[in-house]
């Protein structure tokens, strides 16, 4: 090789190492692209389920407040039946005869048990003055989480956390950082794009027992349906979530990076994901301690002594939540629920929220993200 023939490949070396780093700044900015698209999905996912989650939660709220309110409305009307009872001196609580006990005493006394209704009726006063007490407290909460569940409650409170979840002085300064405040990805700006009643479910209109959906204007076999269809109605809500990315390398030589924008788009709903049949005073409590604990088990609330005849067996001075459970035939696949004594049933159903597909318009860009 001749002398001046050396370094003849250094030119193509420089031109290598500049295209080496060309697409190395090309492809450092797309995944930074696709990483803020990704954040930007997750955004809108999370803020559209959890501004649906306060509706489902105040839904919740009604159904604690509503079982409350039962259960001692059951109890108060058993305490008074009691109460009832013994200011009549019936029940078990009246003075008895025993033979055992008489001396061949000239006394009238003699032979006779004394009775304990006078007790028995101040200890289920006491009870029933707690219960009601209880009850208009239970009763107030139904009323207050009652008003806070409301459509319209809902759809201004949904405003408003919004306003607060898209301030952008909630994140530090790191521009890269992933600033979670409330819940939520304060890095984006975002936009409330349609809320409204969900009222398209279809064949979901009844349930087993044929009660119907409310506010949805169905007729059932007493009547239309005329509650206020903006009550207690299932909502949606389309969200869209935006920010204007930094790009990781601005420049590189005469290559510039072009700002983008990353942009989420999400939906959400609430619906009733379970329903439960409850009988208090035949199901367990898995959480209770001891575990066989019952939901709701027998409250005695006066002495009591059971009589030899199933009319003295039964306890008046307590409360007795039923207890009728379903008996399953597994080999005919059926059950029988047969009614014993008086029970207190309840069905409820828990709400959650759900994605669902965006239904609302396609805004444009200028509408949801912010200035650049």
């Amino acid at each position: 090789m001749r002398h001046h023939e050396r370094g003849q490949v250094f030119p193509l070396w420089i031109g290598a190492i500049v295209t080496t780093f060309m697409f190395a700044f090309l492809a450092l900015n797309y995944a930074n692209t696709v990483r803020w698209q990704i954040r930007a999905q997750n955004a809108a996912d999370s803020v559209a389920q959890g501004l649906m989650a306060l509706q489902a939660e105040r839904f919740n709220e009604v159904n604690v407040a509503l079982y409350g309110t039962g259960v001692e409305e059951y109890r108060i009307r058993h305490l008074l039946d009691g109460i009832l009872t013994a200011a009549n001196d019936s029940g078990g609580c009246a003075a008895s005869y025993d033979p055992s006990l008489w001396n061949n005493s000239s006394s009238y006394t003699s032979g006779f048990l004394p009775g304990t209704c006078s007790r028995v009726y101040d200890d289920l006063s006491a009870e029933f003055v707690a219960s009601l007490n209880r009850y208009t407290n239970d009763a107030k909460l139904l009323n207050d989480y009652s008003n806070e569940s409301t459509y319209a409650n809902w759809t201004n409170d949904t405003s408003l956390l919004i306003t607060h979840m898209s301030n952008s002085t909630h994140c530090n300064n790191a521009g890269q950082s992933i600033a979670i405040v409330d819940g939520t990805d304060c890095k984006f700006q975002y936009t409330i794009l349609a809320q409204a009643q969900r009222t398209g479910l279809l064949a979901v209109q009844q349930d087993a027992q044929n009660i119907l959906v409310p506010g949805l204007g169905r007729t059932s076999t007493i009547g239309p349906d005329l509650e206020n269809k903006g009550l207690f109605a299932p909502a949606k809500i389309d969200i869209a979530a935006c920010q204007l990315i930094p790009p990781v390398i601005p420049n590189f030589g005469a290559l510039h990076f072009v700002q983008q924008y990353a942009i989420g788009r999400a939906a959400a709903t609430t619906v009733q994901f379970e329903e439960d049949w409850l009988q208090p005073g035949a199901i367990y409590d898995p959480a209770g301690r001891p575990v066989d604990t019952l939901f709701q088990p027998d409250e005695p609330y006066s002495e009591f002594v059971p009589g030899t005849d199933s009319t003295e067996s039964y306890n008046w001075y307590g409360v007795n939540f039923g207890g009728n459970a379903a008996v399953a035939y597994v080999n005919y696949g059926a059950f029988d629920e047969p009614t014993y004594v008086n029970e207190y049933s309840v069905r409820v159903g828990w709400w959650n929220s759900i994605a669902i597909k965006p239904f609302a318009a396609t805004p444009s860009v200028a509408s949801i993200c912010p200035a650049s």
